[in-house]
């Protein structure tokens, strides 16, 4: 297993509130990556104030500041999660590949968001008759699939990490938070052991870029 080594001389910002959230795995991206960044706290009352200065009115946004002296800026979480992917190589070896990769993301989003911002998701995922308790089993049972499909090695596409797999790490993270339990021997255990074993972790980093924790005020 490897990370993607690719070679970017453009620094970010990151702008979100002091905390991962939906910023989370951008910054996670930015982190394996080795890219250079920093934070850009803001709150909710001054994005309110200000929506003209954010393209969607909204965070997280991420600016990239080039070499070459342009800037870009970019809005929606996952639309930045795409970008970063990749441009450092989180996308796969092809087009079929990265369009794959992307599907995967995006109903590992889809099936779950729904449910996982929700403060009663652990009563939710007790009762059998809620909707949550019904999708997942068919979630569990569609991405085993997929990861099975894969050799059962802690990716969903060769033996490389793909944003595919740091998306269902990130949501895993969340659902443990709120009291969903992933079998240990199941594929997708497997796919977060992989992802925390990964040496490119300092000490105390890995729980540093959970989804629920806050982000120091540099």
């Amino acid at each position: 297993m490897s990370i993607p080594q690719t070679k970017d001389d453009s620094t970010y910002v990151v702008k979100y509130m002091p905390l991962h959230g939906r910023s989370g795995l951008t910054r996670m991206l930015l982190h394996l990556a080795g890219a250079k960044y920093k934070n850009e706290f803001v709150t909710m009352p001054d994005v309110a104030a200000n929506r003209a200065d954010y393209p969607f009115g909204h965070v997280p946004v991420l600016i990239e500041h080039r070499a070459d002296g342009t800037t870009f800026e970019l809005g929606e979480a996952i639309a930045i999660e795409h970008y970063l992917a990749e441009k450092f190589g989180f996308l796969g070896s092809s087009p079929s590949e990265a369009a794959t990769i992307k599907s995967i993301g995006l109903n590992i989003y889809l099936e779950l968001m729904t449910h996982c911002f929700s403060s009663k998701l652990a009563e939710v995922s007790k009762d059998p008759e809620s909707a949550f308790s019904k999708l997942w089993p068919q979630f569990l049972a569609c991405h085993e699939r997929w990861l099975n499909k894969n050799g059962n090695n802690g990716h969903y596409i060769g033996d490389k990490i793909s944003l595919a797999d740091l998306v269902l790490v990130n949501w895993v993270r969340v659902l443990e938070k709120m009291d969903v339990t992933i079998d240990e021997k199941s594929p997708i255990t497997k796919v977060v052991k992989t992802i925390a074993a990964l040496d490119v972790w300092k000490e105390g980093e890995w729980e540093y870029f959970h989804p629920f924790n806050s982000v120091a005020v540099e």
